[in-house]
């Protein structure tokens, strides 16, 4: 994951800004972050890579989490919660910082498999 910190080019950077304010807008108007937004932003993310097996799989996974997952798996709250943890990833490769960048992403995969997990 710290390849991403100071590698994307700065209209990458704009995309993931236009869609971490997207999903804040369907936040509010839809109650949740639509599956499209949600896979655009980890394309957008991880395109700069030039790695197509490691794209192809995260699109993969992608793909398949929003057919099984539940619809409403989160409150609004939830889903504001989300589009934060979103932002911080872009802050964190903005800044170039690759700890905080790959501590980020650790956090919303975790807050992805603690909702996938049956209680």
């Amino acid at each position: 994951m710290h390849r991403l910190a100071g590698r994307l080019p700065d209209e990458d950077l704009a995309e993931l800004d236009a869609l971490v304010t997207r999903m804040h807008t369907e936040v509010h108007e839809e109650g949740e972050i639509a599956a499209r937004t949600d896979r655009g932003f980890h394309r957008t993310l991880h395109r700069s890579l030039g790695n197509e097996l490691l794209s192809e799989l995260l699109d993969t996974f992608w793909s398949a989490f929003h057919r099984v997952r539940a619809p409403g798996l989160g409150t609004a709250a939830d889903g504001e919660e989300l589009a934060r943890m979103h932002a911080r990833i872009v802050e964190a490769v903005r800044a170039g910082d690759a700890e905080a960048a790959e501590a980020a992403v650790h956090r919303h995969f975790d807050d992805i498999r603690g909702r996938l997990s049956p209680h």
